[in-house]
Parts: structure tokens; C-alpha cells; sequence
């Protein structure tokens, strides 16, 4: 009996614990729970707040920043760009075009495609948290640009075509779009107001549709979703230079990527697209990682790509075969390309559609330049290359340089002095000379920049200075092949194998073998020619601190972009339509006072043909 009551208490006593514990587990779980909830809240507090004063201060930045600081770096080597720039970006993710230009923008740019100081300096133009200019390049070019509601570098856009209008819609990227200059500027802009000053009663419309860094691709998709609701009846299509860039995907596969990504990359894709917590956070741990490429490293490693074709060098310098390894990896492939051109024509033609091709770029031996030449012969469409015009305008201008300074001109060698004849200053061969090399004279003009102590040369050539800075100097003083001591004109002399490709950039007046007093962010390019042994060759008279046609390395200046509207009002003016369109203005239109019978401003009816003033 004992030992059953014993038990029988024991196992209450167990119970009874067992009880204590669960209810003191169950308590303890309610605190657990407790305790993460208020904890989880208190984050999500912190985080928001965080967020909300994050995009507070970025709003207020942007509001106060009047002027968006553009610096231009060599190689490209920005390094992390800070978020508290992407209130001011201009474009915008769309599921088909990858992207669009946001809608009624208006911004104003400040180009540092200019001397500076140093890297470091430029570098921190762009990473400076306060909007306020620096003094050093208040005094740089500034340019505008307003979007419409439609997101275009245009006037809005009509709700319907003028009954009597004739519509030009220019299809294109950034060299459409018109970067680097105003907004009148741009060469739709331009285009407009040469045919509105040469016939101004008629109608022309000239609609500006170029996005920067658009290719084919998105310009084909852009003509089919967009541009032919407007009902043009000209297109001029200027694709080429993004499509050539070698970006290690193709645009057209991009549309379908975002299907193949699974939950948690989607998860951080929107993490990182939406959290301004997260993207400061990323912005700092990059910038201690961050190694920017020296101006040495860059030099050398364009010559060595250029040379070995292991990395894809200068664009310019690129032999057509040697871009053939890189074509995988461009944005639009060849094939591509040639299809995405041809769909635009046959869908304007279709629709009695004008077409004028433009090759908008300066690399004049792209393969893509061919295609283009290649398609406009056989589909009888005009081609105006941009590439031959600024190419002309740059020759030119190195001309009449040449010219006020009264200094051998370039492109005319002159022999060296064998002793059966007299001297040129620049006759006698340097030591340095090999017997079979070819004598080059580099000549850099200072124009209004101050020099100290002189200009340099550097460039991955041993004979530059094995792109080491300030390390090989130039002369202005009528010696060492100089032509007139103190024009401002520095001159070096030196010589080179047949066939050697040259990358180098100038300094003026910097510390050895430091580099500071840099010239504008371009790294300049020359191929020396065959069969120039045994003469003296002169290069063109380059400017430090401006590359002529030049308003950065990728795109042409207002003066070009001159010279392309020019370009295409001349082939307009010899279009069958565009004379079709005038010869109705001159029967429609009643004759004023002191006007001939038929003739209209800018028209010549004289003879039986319709001809379009030529642009001023």
C-alpha cells in the first residue's frame, strides 16, 4: 500500500513538473515571440527611416544640384558611381526597349572633356556628395536638354499631322539625340530649321526619336511600337555604334532574361534596384575595394591588346579581322544588324515611307560601316556617313592651323638630308633612329594654356616614355626638329618601324613620373605607314586640351552635327517625294505680293525642277 502511494505521488510530482515546465515554455515562447516582433518592428522602423531620410536628402540634393557634372575618364575607369546620382539619371527600364529617356526632364550637363590636374581630381567631380560646382570648371561647356511627355529630346509632339505637313522622323541614338550640345543643337533640331528658313511656307516637321545608347534592335522595336502611329513620310535610321559594342550580351536576348532568373535573384534584383540603405552600403564597400587602372596601365594595355588582339583595343585602331573575334559578344550581331536595317526599310517602303541611312560614328573601318554601304547600294537608299564628314572637317581645320602658323604642312613628307643638298632644321636623324625607321614630328599647339616648364609625351612606346608621365619632353624652342622657337607649338622628334601602332596622351608642365597637368580624357592613336622609310613625317598640329570635331571620345560637336543636318537637307533636296511635296505647296499656295508665278521661298521652278535652298 505504501509503495503504491509512493508511486502514485511520484508520478503526480512528475506531472506536475512536466506541467510547470510547459507552462513556463509556453510563457517563455510568447516572450521569445515577443521580444522578435518588437525587435523585427524596431528594424523595420529603422529601415524605413533610414529609407525615407535617404531619399529625402537625395531629393534635396538633386533639387539643389542646378548643373550635372559629366567627367570623362580614360579607360573608361569611373569606378562606383554614387547613388545619390540616380535622382538625376534620365533613363528608365522598359520590358521590351530595355530602356527609354523618362518623361518632361529637363537637365542641364557640364562636360569636363578638359585639361584637369589629375585623375583623382576628375574622379572626385563624380563622387562629390555637395552639387555645388568646383571653380575649376564653372567656366567648362554646359548643355541643355528638355524631354517632351513622350520622353523625346523634342517639342510634344502634335495630336495629329498637319493636313498639309510633311513629317521627318529621325531614328538614332546619342548622336541623334544630339549629346554633348544644346538643345537646338542637335542635328533633327538643326534639320528643322534649315528647312524652315529655306521654305517657310511649307509645313516640314522634323521629329527628333534618338535615345541614347540605342542599337538596330531597339530602334526596330522603337519604328513598329511608336514611330509609325505618327505617320511619317521621311526616316532617316542612324544605328551603329552601339551596335558594334561589345557589351558580352546580345539586346535581343535581353527581353526573355528576366523569365529565367528564379525567385530569390528576383528577390535581390528588387532589393537592390529599391533600397537606398542597401546601394549606400554596396557604394562604400566598392570604393574600398576599388583599384582604378592607372593612365600607365591603360596605355600599356591598349598598345599590348592592340598589338597581341587578346582585348579589344582603340576601336579606331582595330583591324576589321581582329573585331571578327569580338563579334559574339557585341550588342547586335553583324547578321543582326543587317536584318534590323533592312526590316526599316522595307516597313517605311511598305508604307510609302522615305528612308536616308546614317552612319552616326566616328570608327571609320567598322565592319558595320561596311554593311551599311553594302545595303544602301543594293537597296538604293542615300547613305551619309558622319564618319567621312567629321573626318573632312578635322583635316580642315589641322589645315588652316597650319596655315596661321605658317609650318609645314602634314601629310607632305619631306626627305632627309643625305649631304648633296641643304639642311632643313628638322633634316639631321635623331641618335635614337633606327637606320630603317621612319622619322615622325608630334606637334602639340598650347594655344591659350600657360606652360611652365614644358609639354610631355607619354605612350606605351619606349620611344614615348614606355607610358611612363612627364618623362619625355617636347621642344619649342627651333631645336630638336621644332620649326619656329616660341609659337606655342611643341614639337618631338623621333623614329619608328613601318606598321607600328602608337597610343599616347600629352601633360603640360607635370612632375616626373607623376601624373598631373592632364590633357583632355582621350588617349590619341596614330598607325605609322609603309614606305616611309628615308622621310621626314610631319602628324597634323594637335591642340592640347581639344580634339578637333571632338565633343568627347565618342561623339562628334555641334559643328559636326552642322554638318550632317547640311548633309541630309542636300539629299532631301534631290528626294523624288520631298519635290513631289513642294511642287503641291507652289500649286496649292496663292502667289504674294512681288513673288513670281510659281515660286515659293527657297524654291526654284524655273526650269521644270523643284530644288530646296541649300541650308545656311
Amino acid at each position: 500500500m505504501k509503495q503504491a502511494m509512493s508511486s502514485l505521488l511520484k508520478r503526480s510530482c512528475e506531472n506536475g513538473n512536466n506541467f510547470s515546465r510547459a507552462v513556463m515554455f509556453r510563457l517563455m515562447s510568447k516572450e521569445v515571440i515577443k521580444n522578435s516582433v518588437v525587435s523585427l518592428a524596431s528594424l523595420l522602423v529603422f529601415v524605413f527611416l533610414a529609407e525615407t531620410t535617404l531619399r529625402v536628402v537625395y531629393a534635396v540634393r538633386a533639387a539643389w544640384a542646378a548643373q550635372v557634372v559629366l567627367s570623362y575618364m580614360n579607360g573608361d575607369q569611373y569606378g562606383p558611381v554614387p547613388p545619390w546620382w540616380d535622382p538625376l539619371r534620365i533613363l528608365d527600364d522598359d520590358a521590351v526597349l530595355l530602356w527609354r529617356l523618362r518623361s518632361d526632364v529637363r537637365r542641364t550637363y557640364i562636360d569636363v572633356f578638359s585639361p584637369i590636374q589629375s585623375e583623382e581630381e576628375r574622379r572626385g567631380l563624380l563622387r562629390t556628395f555637395r552639387p555645388s560646382l568646383p571653380t575649376s570648371v564653372r567656366s567648362n561647356p554646359s548643355w541643355e536638354i528638355i524631354l517632351n511627355s513622350d520622353g523625346f529630346r523634342n517639342e510634344e509632339f502634335p495630336d495629329s499631322k498637319p493636313a498639309h505637313g510633311f513629317r521627318i522622323i529621325c531614328l538614332g541614338d546619342s548622336w541623334t539625340f544630339g549629346a554633348n550640345v544644346g538643345q537646338d543643337q542637335a542635328y533633327p533640331q538643326r534639320l528643322q530649321q534649315s528647312l524652315r528658313e529655306g521654305v517657310p511656307d511649307a509645313q516640314f516637321e522634323v521629329l527628333n526619336m534618338g535615345v541614347l545608347g540605342y542599337s538596330s534592335y531597339q530602334g526596330l522595336e522603337l519604328l513598329k511600337r511608336q514611330v509609325l502611329e505618327l505617320n511619317p513620310d521621311f526616316l532617316i535610321i542612324g544605328y551603329a555604334m552601339n551596335d558594334s559594342s561589345v557589351a558580352g550580351f546580345r539586346d535581343k536576348d535581353m527581353p526573355g532574361y528576366a523569365k529565367t532568373i528564379n525567385w530569390i535573384k528576383t528577390i535581390g534584383t528588387f532589393v537592390e534596384k529599391h533600397s537606398e540603405s542597401y546601394r549606400l552600403l554596396r557604394y562604400f564597400a566598392q570604393i574600398l575595394k576599388d583599384r582604378p587602372k592607372s593612365l600607365t596601365d591603360i596605355l600599356r594595355g591598349t598598345a599590348s591588346s592592340a598589338d597581341a588582339g587578346s582585348e579589344l583595343p582603340e576601336r579606331s585602331m582595330t583591324d576589321p579581322s581582329q573585331y571578327a573575334k569580338f563579334e559574339e559578344w557585341t550588342r547586335v550581331s553583324l547578321q543582326d544588324y543587317e536584318q534590323n536595317i533592312r526590316a526599316m526599310i522595307d516597313t517605311a517602303r511598305g508604307r510609302g515611307i522615305g528612308v536616308i541611312l546614317l552612319y552616326n560614328e566616328l570608327w571609320q573601318d567598322s565592319p558595320y560601316r561596311g554593311v551599311l554601304a553594302r545595303m544602301a547600294r543594293a537597296e538604293g537608299v542615300p547613305l551619309v556617313d558622319s564618319s567621312v564628314l567629321v573626318a573632312e572637317a578635322r583635316s580642315k581645320i589641322e589645315a588652316k592651323l597650319e596655315r596661321m602658323l605658317g609650318l609645314h604642312p602634314s601629310g607632305q613628307p619631306l626627305f632627309q638630308a643625305t649631304g648633296t643638298g641643304a639642311e632643313t632644321p628638322a633634316a639631321a636623324a635623331p641618335a635614337s633612329a633606327g637606320a630603317r625607321d621612319v622619322e615622325v614630328l608630334f606637334r602639340v599647339y598650347a594655344k591659350d594654356h600657360p606652360v611652365p616648364t614644358a609639354m610631355f609625351m607619354a605612350g606605351a612606346h619606349p620611344k614615348l616614355g614606355a607610358a611612363l608621365p612627364n618623362m619625355v619632353a617636347m621642344y619649342d624652342d627651333g631645336t630638336h626638329g621644332d620649326e619656329r622657337a616660341n609659337d606655342k607649338v611643341w614639337t618631338y622628334r623621333t623614329g619608328f618601324p613601318d606598321g607600328t601602332k602608337l597610343f599616347y596622351v600629352y601633360t603640360n608642365s607635370g612632375m616626373a613620373g607623376k601624373w598631373d597637368g592632364l590633357d583632355v580624357p582621350h588617349i590619341r592613336s596614330f598607325t605609322v605607314e609603309a614606305g616611309q622609310q628615308g622621310k621626314i613625317v610631319y602628324r597634323p598640329i594637335e591642340s592640347f586640351g581639344e580634339v578637333y570635331m571632338l565633343a568627347d571620345s565618342w561623339h562628334t560637336n555641334a559643328a559636326g552635327y552642322e554638318l550632317i543636318a547640311k548633309a541630309v537637307l542636300e539629299v532631301l533636296k534631290s528626294d523624288p517625294s520631298v519635290k513631289a511635296y513642294l511642287a503641291a505647296q507652289i500649286v496649292a499656295a496663292e502667289p504674294s505680293a512681288g513673288q513670281a508665278e510659281g515660286t515659293l521661298h527657297g524654291i526654284d521652278n524655273s526650269d521644270g525642277r523643284t530644288i530646296l535652298s541649300a541650308a545656311r
